[in-house]
This record gives C-alpha cells, structure tokens and sequence, in this order.
C-alpha cells in the first residue's frame, strides 16, 4: 500500500521591518529673535548714516574755513592767514581742505622765508602718498623751497616729480620748465635743455610752449 507523504510545512523568518528615522525638527527663530535682528540691522545702518553724514558736515566746516584762510591771505593779513590755515590742518586732519591748507601754509612760510620749516613740513606730506593732486603742488613747493636753499640739483629733482605726477598737462608743462631753472642753476644744461624739449614737444597746448621755446632757441643758438 503506497504511503502518503504529507508536504512539509516550511515557515519563512520575517524580518522586522526597520522603522523611518526621525525627521530632523527645523527650529524656527522665534518673534523675539527676529525682533532683535531688524533692530541691530536698523541701529547699524542709522550709525553708517550718522558717520556719513558727520564726515560730510565736516568737510563743508572744513572747507569754509579754507575759504576764509585765503581770504585772509588775499587781504594782505598773512601772519593770521599761517594761523587760520594752521587750525584748519589741525582741526579737520584727513580732510580735502586740510591737505590743502597745508600747501597753502607752506606757500605763506616761503614768502616768509622760512624755506628750511616748509621744507621739512612738505617732505612729511609728501610721505603720507597723498593723491597726485596734492602730492604734485607739494613737490613743486619743496622744489622751491630746497631752491631757496641754494640746493637746486635736489630742487630740480622735486620739479621733475611733480611733472611726472601731475595730472594736468599745464601743470606738467609748468614744472618741467622750473625743473630746467633748477638744472641750468645745478650746471646741468643738457638736462634742461631735454626738459625744454619735452615741453616743446609734448605740451604745445599750454601756456608754458612758447617760453620753452624761446629758452630752448637761446640754449642752441637758434637750430632747434
């Protein structure tokens, strides 16, 4: 008699199935911390304003006393003058209108003779690096100081740097032709000569052309 063989019953291990990890919770900032954000944003842009606007009230007092320095200087009054352009560099230091007074100073010291004072005073300028603008009238001023000083190779040396760093052309043309005073005073003629020609050349325009011609002509007897 045959025998049944009853099927076996497999029963299969179900793993557990893992759970989702947990979803990082994203923390809002609350009323309060944004409350204090727009108020720190609000009280840095009002201080920005604030120095914006001290820095431009100081520059208008700043140049209004530039004003009446050389209004003062126009009238004749130069002792006063040096004093109110003096307070000015003192008081608004860093301003348009205290580098300017310092070179208005300096001018006043020269016409007083006090070449050897506004000489130092130009040169500590000068090192600041202060734009072309002021650095150029500075060096023509140490140029005419250090002349004074019967020094004219140093004086033609500060001429010629403020040609270089002019920047206007007048202004080049103009230097260029104290740089060849200078020159010819040094006892170096054929360096005044090359900076004659370079007016002749270059700076036709300007006002200085016709005199470094005329210079240029007496220096070569006519065969420039």
């Amino acid at each position: 008699m045959a025998t049944t063989v009853e099927p076996t019953k497999m029963t299969q291990a179900t793993s557990p199935q893992a759970e989702p990890a947990p979803r990082a919770r994203t923390k809002m900032p609350s009323q309060r911390t944004l409350t204090i954000a727009a108020v720190v944003v609000a009280l840095l842009a009002l201080g920005a304003w604030m120095v914006l606007t001290s820095a431009r009230r100081k520059e208008q007092f700043a140049t209004r006393a530039l004003l009446e320095a050389r209004m003062t200087a126009e009238r004749g009054n130069l002792p006063l003058a040096a004093t109110q352009f003096q307070q000015l560099v003192d008081t608004y230091r860093g301003s348009d209108a205290a580098r300017e007074a310092l070179i208005g100073l300096n001018q006043l010291r020269l016409i007083n003779g006090q070449s050897d004072l506004a000489a130092v005073s130009l040169r500590e300028f000068i090192a600041t690096s202060p734009e072309p603008k002021y650095a150029a009238p500075a060096q023509a001023l140490l140029g005419a100081a250090l002349e004074n000083a019967s020094r004219p190779a140093d004086a033609a040396a500060a001429y010629q740097e403020a040609a270089r760093i002019a920047p206007i052309d007048y202004l080049k043309a103009e230097y260029l032709l104290q740089a060849a005073r200078a020159l010819l005073a040094a006892g170096k003629p054929s360096e005044a000569q090359a900076a004659y020609q370079t007016v002749v050349d270059d700076y036709r325009e300007t006002a200085s052309y016709t005199e470094a011609q005329v210079r240029l002509s007496e220096m070569t007897a006519g065969k420039s």
